[in-house]
């Protein structure tokens, strides 16, 4: 999410989310495309899917949410955006566990993983046996 003023309208909102970049700029009280205040302006560390990524506005927590649909199904990402902070490497870790235990349950409906624990090293879940199909 990225903090704005709280009380804007969507109509104010510009946000352009590309296959690898995402820029959301603040327009002025009537929607006019002149100059705005840039919230974000930044290239992706790995590539989504525009069109089933969307943002949403809450006006009066003054906060805007950003889903980002990833292009590759499974692949965990060292952060969202280049040049910032990289996620910390156990969350990562945690993350990718998590991914290939969701992937087991998809391919194996019948039985529970729910309970289940990946121990040592993960493996890639977007590359293990053969990737998502």
């Amino acid at each position: 999410y990225v903090k704005c003023q709280a009380g804007i309208s969507a109509k104010q909102v510009a946000c352009k989310i590309a296959s690898t970049h995402v820029t959301i700029c603040i327009r002025g009280r009537d929607g006019e495309t002149g100059e705005g205040k840039q919230l974000i302006d930044h290239d992706t560390v790995q590539t989504v899917k525009p069109g089933e990524s969307f943002w949403t506005l809450d006006s009066k927590q003054g906060v805007i949410s950003i889903t980002l649909q990833k292009a590759s199904e499974g692949q965990t990402w060292s952060g969202v955006f280049r040049g910032h902070a990289a996620i910390d490497p156990q969350l990562q870790d945690n993350e990718q566990k998590r991914l290939l235990l969701e992937r087991f349950q998809l391919e194996h409906p019948g039985f529970d993983f729910s309970g289940a624990e990946v121990n040592g090293s993960c493996p890639d879940p977007s590359q293990f046996m053969g990737g998502f199909r």
